[in-house]
């Protein structure tokens, strides 16, 4: 078993002090850019340096937040001196969500551990594997995958860290596949700077207008996770890094809940799992320091359930008051003092690791008049408060008859105290820089675009049948066999959103298959392992080709093909290398891809693909699509995508194909969307669009 590790998160400096005091193993924390916490305070790069040290010093270790997207221009222009200057400073790893800058970190600072975020929304081994494959040294395994499942994760990559959440707030969709704060209001949880619009009021109705939630509106909102009962269980399913969610919270939290979780991982260590028990107590301190109407822990055992809803009171609410003595975590050092006539005076200091400085002073002088003392020698090295040390035993062994001035005494040991505090990072090796180099920008050239639709139902099937100019398709798997002998271009399957372990056995590509579309890092683990051509899958949307330096990284590893993020805009666009890209410019946006399942939570689980629509405090309504298949739902934006009109603009960006995805839509909708297509793309006709729709991100972009 590798060594248990309680991860902490700090927003600030005093927070990232207090907890490693109170007993975090590791602190996870942001800088100033590309932390998917943007609004909290965050760390200045001097505060960064003084906070590794601390952790060094302690025994404890400190990762960087490094987990949004990056533009282009971001990349290139400013990675590389930021994380250079961690990396300088001692950082112990870095936390990453972005391909490119995955790929980056593994150019550039080779020996520096990387560590894949839950924004990559890993559940199966198989997404393990292909990050371990490709330099990982852990995995944040997606918050909504049980033990069995990390277990499975485990078994499959021995070696690879699993570190997992055990307490804080939930995001009721899959980390890293939201895009629901992003369309509506600018603010992308990609790029961290989410406005949480899951904790804010819906109200549900099904196909006739009927309203089905009974409890409360606040049906998207998650309550807090606490896993304090289930240590042991996690432990044994090879959970190595035990994290605690909330950068953004206070410094009573952070601690009070560290040091609960302290107590619990040193009992099972001493006492065993057979021993391992909670007081309610200690349940009580934690529902003190901060829950959204009590606590889950749902997601361990089962795959949802309206038990970890809120329903009714989504905000965090905490007792004030609830705190925890918070000492000053300081090593014992043995003093060892000569102060011999006539000879050099010598201080040296042992820590309780076997650490030791020493360093020499002036010849001690005979005294003239009145002469230091034992009791003086021992006052003026004892000054240790502002230190991270403080005294065990000191052993004088000095002349009777001397003088020796308190300055240079209190000197010698600020010098050897300084020595002793850098000689904890002696063993610590000079991390590999390697210089950088500009990845040259692209020329896009104006292409001959081909139009490729992916359709979800038989009803869009034959609209599309209709339609001479679609070159290829894709489809859900159970549509293949009906689409082959109707439609004469290339067919390919379109792979689920997120795929868990126990669908896997659900995954079947025929052989006369185009090929796959991607959506997860699971998916891609999967085709390498059964060893299907990658020159024939289609990287998704989901899988966020936000710059070239992912690109790169997918083409270097035989994956040609991708389809474009909804959230860059033109302008970034047109320095994005566009190569064997598809643009999607007909859709209605994914905004959330959730585990917990609406219907089930409101009226109970049918299993028969209901859309549902909710409606917010505004009066836009969402479909919501049950995909029972593989247990997940999808929020739809509750405008139409069409970017028809940018015809001119996009013609230039050098796209191989346009993309029409089609979801909910019947028949009738869908052939209304090709029949404008054919006019505007085929036969350049204009034609006037109806419909209230939205270009999405393609004029204003995100922050």
């Amino acid at each position: 078993m590798n060594q248990l590790e309680l991860l902490s998160p700090a927003g600030d400096l005093q927070i990232f002090k207090a907890v490693v005091n109170v007993g975090a193993d590791a602190v996870y924390f942001g800088g100033d850019l590309f932390g998917a916490r943007a609004y909290a305070k965050n760390f200045t790069m001097e505060e960064a340096a003084e906070a590794i040290r601390y952790a060094h010093i302690h025994g404890a270790r400190a990762y960087l937040t490094v987990n949004t997207l990056l533009k282009n221009t971001e990349i290139e222009r400013s990675l590389y001196t930021y994380l250079k200057d961690y990396v300088n400073a001692g950082i112990d790893a870095f936390l990453v969500q972005d391909f490119g800058v995955f790929s980056f970190i593994r150019e550039y600072f080779p020996d520096t551990h990387i560590h894949i975020s839950t924004q990559a929304s890993l559940c199966t081994k198989y997404g393990a594997k292909f990050f371990e494959d490709l330099g990982a040294k852990r995995i944040v395994t997606a918050r909504e995958i049980s033990t069995s499942e990390i277990s499975a994760i485990h078994e499959y990559c021995p070696d690879l860290e699993i570190e997992s959440f055990i307490h804080g707030a939930l995001c009721v969709c899959y980390s890293g596949q939201c895009l629901m704060s992003s369309i509506l209001g600018g603010r992308s949880g990609n790029r961290g700077r989410c406005a949480q619009p899951c904790r804010l009021p819906y109200d549900a109705f099904d196909d006739t207008g009927n309203k089905l939630n009974k409890k409360g509106q606040y049906i998207l909102s998650p309550k807090d996770f606490c896993t304090i009962n289930h240590l042991p269980e996690m432990i044994e399913a090879g959970v190595n890094s035990f994290k605690i969610e909330g950068r953004m919270k206070q410094l009573e939290y952070a601690t009070g809940v560290v040091s609960v979780y302290r107590h619990y991982i040193d009992e099972y260590l001493y006492r065993g799992a057979k021993n391992y028990s909670v007081s309610e107590s200690d349940i009580q301190k934690l529902l003190d320091y901060g829950n959204r109407s009590g606590f889950t822990d749902l997601y361990l055992h089962k795959h949802n359930g309206p038990e970890m809803i809120t329903f009714e009171a989504p905000s965090h609410k905490k007792v004030e008051g609830a705190t925890v003595d918070i000492s000053e975590k300081k090593k014992s050092v043995d003093c060892y003092i000569k102060a011999l006539k006539g000879k050099d005076f010598s201080i040296k200091f042992i820590s309780e690791d076997g650490r030791e400085a020493i360093v020499a002073g002036d010849t001690v002088q005979e005294a003239k008049n009145k002469p230091t003392t034992r009791e003086d020698i021992i006052k003026a090295a004892s000054g240790l408060g502002n230190t991270q040390y403080m005294m065990g035993n000191i052993h004088v062994d000095y002349d009777d008859d001397i003088f020796l001035p308190v300055s240079a005494i209190k000197n010698a040991r600020r010098e050897a105290i300084d020595i002793l505090s850098t000689s904890q990072m002696v063993d610590e090796l000079p991390k590999t820089v390697i210089e950088f180099k500009e990845l040259k920008s692209i020329s896009n050239q104006r292409t001959a675009t081909r139009c490729f639709v992916s359709i979800s139902t038989a009803e869009q099937l034959d609209a599309v049948c209709g339609s001479d100019f679609v070159d290829e398709i894709a489809v859900p798997i159970h549509l293949f066999e009906k689409a082959s002998p109707v439609f004469s271009g290339g067919i390919y399957i379109s792979l689920p959103s997120i795929l868990r372990e126990e669908y896997v056995s659900n995954i079947t590509i025929p052989d006369k298959a185009a090929g796959v579309i991607a959506c997860s890092y699971d998916e891609l683990g999967y085709l390498n392992k059964i060893d299907y051509p990658l020159d024939k899958v289609i990287i998704d949307h989901r899988l966020y080709t936000f710059n070239n330096r992912s690109i790169k990284l997918f083409k270097e590893q035989g994956y040609s093909l991708n389809c474009i993020p909804y959230e860059l805009s033109l302008k970034e666009l047109k320095h994005r290398d566009n190569r064997g890209s598809q643009m999607i410019i007909y859709s209605r946006i994914p905004m959330m891809i959730t585990a917990n399942c609406t219907v089930k939570n409101t009226v109970g689980c049918k299993k028969s693909n209901d859309i549902i629509t909710i409606v917010d405090r505004k009066n836009e309504s969402f479909s919501v699509a049950c995909n029972c298949d593989y247990c997940y739902n999808t929020i739809y934006n509750s405008k139409k995508y069409v970017a028809f009109d940018l015809k001119d603009e996009l013609d230039m960006l050098g796209v191989t194909d346009y993309r029409l995805d089609f979801t909910i839509e019947n028949y009738k909708e869908t052939k209304e969307v090709l029949d404008a297509y054919k006019g505007i793309f085929i036969e350049n006709k204009p034609v006037h669009l109806h419909d209230n729709y939205t270009k999405g991100h393609l004029k204003r972009g995100v922050e």
